[in-house]
């Protein structure tokens, strides 16, 4: 037993022994190592005196410290443990390790990585937050500006892949951004480029625009130093605007534009642009409102009475407090119901083509009118006649017509007056109106251009036309011309003669006129001395011959109808004898002074006799036709006057050769003897009474009878034309227009001789027709008139004569209102359709603007032809 006690210790030793020689064991390689949070590292084993088919097992490390894969692929722990070294051990066996090997483990906090940061700049004086994305980010990890450390409460490590900074930038520039990862293993990321801009900046424009009510503007904006260009819009401060002060949108692609309420709110509005990047950063703008535009769409009542006062509505847009309705450029009451709707209240008067321009003025600020809206007016219908009884109402046409023949031309006023009160009152009011007054000879020396001036001011504007037109009639009856009596005070006795006495007798006209010292220098009367044998002079024969020939009987006798029966009316003898008449007068006394023989020249007041020069001796006025006129020697000098001017007017001859002059100066060139008659039997029944017979001339039938007329003459032509466009004329009066009718062939109140300026027999060569007027015209007198015409339509005549043009060009030139207006206006709707025709036709082709196109159209019709005769 003791040797088999002995032999298995033996063994036993022996086993010990051998396996002592071969201890098991296992090696890790690498033995130690340093590893970065979140990285690997792969380690290796080697196993010896381990039993046959034994492998090394690696043992699981605790989570915090990373783990060990089963080929000894160790990952590190992404949060550093403490201490940060490890074992990493291999053993062989999981369950029951007897032999491990192990490895030291050093962990080093990770390298941080920088891969984006969003965004990639920040603005001066803008809080903003920069996401810094990337790898390797640990709570430690400090963050450096420019190589300087980020205070900690500008910037948070959000988890390993991203770090927030948010800072208030002061200065602008460019600057490195890096992230550092302390010790243990302490790295520092690659940087990367953070651009400080400059501060947000809000551009706006455009600045201090006017715009109006119920208008656009179009505004551009931009957000500077900052990607996000989204802005926030104020009104006076209210987000967005409201319809009160306008709004602001912003279409689909991009386009902002203001919008202006038609009521605007004030004289400007300010506009704000606030960024959404920074609301700190924001511009703002004035803009400047005025009033809208506005715009007429309709009035009522329409077309409207002429002379009546009726309440207008009209509707429209843009129509502001404070608007103003004007009709024809007055302005009548208005009361603005809305912006769309107003009242006016006032008395439609008469216009040219019987057109009123209906406009409306929005006041300030930006006071602006609207385009003209054109309404018809039509003649007063509750008509009366003289005995204030309602009668029809006058037609158009008849009020034209008349007053084409016995005034200096028809106005729109005095066409609508004479349709309401009838002929018959008319004539009663124009027989009543007072003469018009002329001013006095600024010295007894005053020159006589100044008359003409007066001449033409009291045609335009004088309210007692027919009396004035009368009298201009017998002023180429009773000739005086100025060519001769240079003085304005001698012409300005003739015309308040002819004047004040158009609508008495005729045989009152013939003495007053042969009185007029006027008349007494014009024709030699004044001073002419009685025969002095000697001396050898006789009495002047010039005024008795032209007393004669001119102013009363003519060179024939003369029928009822004004026809010639071919014998002479005087002879020489006549008028030897009725020179002795007119001695021994000479020119009124200057007051203050004593009268004497020659007295000075002076024309206030008729001449005075004076009998030593006188030629008293018997005389015997032997006329055709009439018992022989005797006045006894010694008779007294104004009887001898009396006289002889009795047996002239008495004669058979003035009916006819006055009333058929008349006739030619008032209504037509060659009457029929038919027209003569009838006025010679008025002449007659009211013996001479010139109102009655200019009223019988007037109210004729051939007078009133389509197609009567004259060729207008140059002064007729002119004064009608600017009446019918209701032309205005200053207090300084109507200058300028006696230079131009001159050169269309008719000197006011200068005829070339005591013959007037045309024969009343001229005949138009080829034609063989009784028409006087046109033997002043010719090529170079009708060039004068159409440049009449062009002057006066352009404000050309005279700077104190105005034609309203703005209305004629609110007619809308290339539109048949326009055309017919101007019928209307100088045709009274008379005018032929191939002239209305081309006329349209010129206006429709003239490229350019309404008032050109209306003062050309005007141009063209009143130098027409058919403008040129009074029909």
């Amino acid at each position: 037993m003791i040797v088999r006690y002995l032999t298995i210790n033996a063994f036993v030793a022996s086993f010990f022994q051998v396996q002592a020689a071969t201890a098991p064991s296992i090696t890790v390689n690498p033995s130690a190592a340093e590893v970065r949070l979140g990285d690997t590292r792969q380690f290796t084993s080697a196993a010896t005196g381990l039993p046959a088919g034994t492998s090394p097992v690696w043992l699981a490390l605790a989570v915090a410290n990373g783990k060990v894969s089963a080929t000894g692929l160790y990952t590190a722990p992404t949060v550093l443990p403490s201490p940060n070294t490890i074992m990493v051990k291999a053993s062989n066996s999981a369950t029951a390790p007897t032999v491990t090997g192990s490895a030291t483990v050093t962990l080093l906090n990770p390298i941080p990585v920088i891969t984006v940061m969003q965004p990639a700049g920040m603005n001066v004086g803008l809080q903003s937050t920069v996401i810094i994305t990337g790898v390797g980010f640990i709570p430690a990890s400090r963050l450096m500006i420019g190589g300087t450390p980020v205070a900690a409460a500008k910037f948070i490590v959000k988890s390993d892949t991203e770090i927030d900074y948010t800072d208030t930038p002061a200065v602008a520039a460019t600057v490195q951004v890096t992230v550092v990862n302390p010790d243990p293993g302490t790295r520092t990321s690659g940087a990367r480029a953070l651009t400080i801009r400059p501060a947000v900046e809000v551009l706006l424009s455009p600045d201090k625009r006017t715009i109006r009510g119920g208008t656009m503007l179009a505004l551009a904006v931009s957000v500077k130093n900052n990607a996000d260009q989204r802005v926030k819009w104020f009104v006076n401060g209210k987000a967005g605007g409201d319809a009160v002060l306008g709004t602001i949108t912003t279409d689909a692609k991009g386009q902002v534009d203001y919008h202006a309420p038609d009521a605007i709110p004030g004289a400007s509005v300010t506009l704000s642009a606030s960024s959404l990047a920074d609301p700190k950063a924001q511009a703002q703008i004035t803009v400047n409102l005025q009033n809208p535009t506005p715009l007429i769409t309709a009035v009522n009542p329409a077309p409207v009475e002429i002379d009546s006062t009726p309440t207008l509505t009209i509707t429209g847009s843009g129509f502001a407090a404070g608007a103003l309705v004007y009709v024809n450029g007055k302005a009548f009451a208005t009361q603005v119901s809305s912006g769309t709707v107003l009242k006016a209240t006032g008395k439609i008067e008469a216009v040219p083509g019987r057109v009123l321009p209906v406009k409306v003025t929005n006041p300030d600020p930006g006071t602006i009118t609207s385009m003209a809206f054109n309404i018809i007016e039509t003649a007063p219908k509750n008509c009366k006649d003289a005995s204030n009884k309602a009668v029809e109402c006058m037609a158009f046409a008849d009020a034209v017509r008349l007053l084409e023949m016995a005034t200096w031309g028809p106005t729109p006023a005095s066409i609508a007056h004479l349709q309401e009160i009838g002929r018959d009152k008319w004539f009663l009011e124009q027989f009543a109106a007072p003469a018009t007054a002329w001013p006095l000879a600024t010295s007894l020396n005053e020159g006589a251009n100044r008359i003409r001036q007066e001449f033409f001011t009291r045609a335009l504007t004088g309210n007692d036309q027919l009396r004035q037109r009368v009298a201009f009639a017998l002023s180429q009856i009773f000739v005086v011309s100025g060519q001769k009596d240079t003085r304005y005070e001698a012409m300005r006795s003739y015309t308040v003669a002819l004047s004040d006495n158009a609508f008495l007798g005729y045989r009152n006209l013939l003495g007053v006129m042969t009185l007029n010292p006027s008349m007494g220098w014009f024709l030699d009367m004044v001073n002419n001395d009685k025969a002095n044998l000697v001396k050898n002079t006789v009495a002047n024969e010039n005024y008795a011959r032209e007393v004669m020939q001119l102013f009363s009987l003519g060179l024939v006798t003369l029928d009822s109808g004004g026809t010639s029966t071919g014998t002479p009316t005087y002879t020489q003898d006549t008028v030897t004898q009725l020179a002795k008449v007119f001695t021994g007068w000479t020119y009124p006394r200057i007051l203050g002074t004593a009268g004497q023989w020659r007295n000075d020249q002076y024309f206030e007041g008729p001449m005075e006799p004076f009998a030593d020069h006188h030629d008293d001796t018997a005389k015997t006025i032997q006329l055709a036709g009439q018992n022989a006129c005797v006045m006894n020697a010694g008779s007294h000098q104004a009887q001898d006057l009396t006289d002889a001017l009795d047996c002239i007017a008495k004669h058979p001859n003035v009916a006819p050769f006055i009333s058929y002059r008349l006739i030619q100066r008032l209504v037509k060139s060659s009457p029929s003897t038919a027209y003569v008659s009838d006025v010679v039997a008025v002449f007659k029944a009211k013996q001479g009474n010139l109102g009655e017979v200019v009223k019988a001339i007037l109210t004729h039938s051939e007078a009133t009878a389509a197609g009567s007329g004259k060729l207008r003459e140059p002064v007729l032509y002119a004064t009608a034309l600017l009446r019918a466009l209701d032309a205005t004329v200053a207090a300084a009066g109507a200058s300028g227009i006696a230079d131009q009718t001159k050169l269309m062939g008719q000197d006011a109140l200068n005829p070339p001789s005591v013959f007037n300026y045309f024969s009343p027999f001229y005949k138009v060569p080829g034609f063989g027709v009784v028409a006087p007027e046109f033997q002043g015209f010719n090529a170079s007198t009708g060039l004068s008139r159409l440049n009449f015409a062009y002057r006066a339509v352009n404000n050309q005549v005279s700077g104190n004569i105005r034609v309203d043009l703005t209305k004629w060009q609110d007619l809308q030139a290339d539109s048949d209102v326009l055309m017919n207006a101007i019928d209307e206006a100088l045709y009274h709707g008379k005018m032929d359709s191939a002239l209305k025709t081309y006329l349209t036709g010129v206006a429709k082709a003239t490229n350019t603007n309404p008032a050109t196109r209306a003062r050309k159209m005007l141009y063209l019709a009143a130098a027409a032809p058919e403008y040129q005769v009074e029909q």
